[in-house]
């Protein structure tokens, strides 16, 4: 996405060279990612790649979300991973997005989780933080991505259950209320409070509500 729109405004500002290795740049990402970084297990897209081969796969919705909706998936690709990922959402429990959605469906080992390499003495548990609590912004690419590839009810229905959650409150609170992140029973377990990035999935919500049209296209400048 990043490339795709520098490669327009870099173009409008007579800086076509640069122009030209942002497209470049874009077509490599699109050429190599599905093959690189599709599990073959799961069907969805996994977190990372370390360098010793290894696919590092929890289930990541704020991955495959911005992969999906910006079409770095082939459509037949696309469907099989939100079927799965959906499956796996209904298996897990998460039957409804009032309060959001995770980051990740699967709790995250020990050695590719963040905060324990930072206070050694802490293990986080799942729904915690940034290893699977509900959260807000989430939502906002996997909810256009359900909606973009076949999955029309279950985005609908998404849709209507964020905006049930967004009248609630569930997204808005004081300073170190923590209600940013929440865990799937819908204890605060952030730090913050209101954040900024959970309104963003009101983009999507009011889209699917009829409430609002996307540009064409919609996530990137075309020129």
């Amino acid at each position: 996405r990043a490339y795709r729109n520098g490669a327009v405004l870099l173009k409008m500002v007579g800086r076509e060279d640069l122009a030209q290795r942002c497209r470049e740049a874009a077509t490599g990402i699109k050429a190599s990612f599905a093959k690189t970084l599709i599990n073959p297990q799961t069907g969805w897209v996994a977190g990372w790649k370390s360098r010793d081969g290894q696919l590092h796969d929890y289930a990541f919705l704020w991955v495959n979300g911005p992969a999906i909706a910006f079409g770095l998936l082939e459509p037949a690709q696309a469907r099989i991973a939100l079927g799965n990922l959906e499956k796996l959402r209904q298996a897990v429990g998460l039957t409804t997005a009032a309060m959001g959605l995770p980051f990740n469906l699967l709790p995250i080992d020990k050695g590719d989780h963040m905060l324990p390499k930072y206070f050694s003495a802490i293990q986080p548990p799942f729904e915690f933080y940034t290893d699977g609590a509900l959260n807000g912004w989430t939502p906002l690419y996997y909810l256009r991505a359900l909606s973009a590839y076949g999955f029309k009810e279950q985005a609908r229905q998404m849709a209507a259950e964020l905006d049930e959650g967004y009248a609630l409150g569930m997204f808005r609170g004081g300073n170190g209320s923590g209600v940013e992140w929440r865990t799937w029973a819908g204890c605060p377990t952030g730090y913050e409070g209101t954040s900024t990035l959970c309104q963003s999935s009101l983009y999507a919500v009011a889209i699917e509500l009829g409430l609002a049209t996307p540009p064409d296209p919609e996530w990137w400048l075309t020129g």
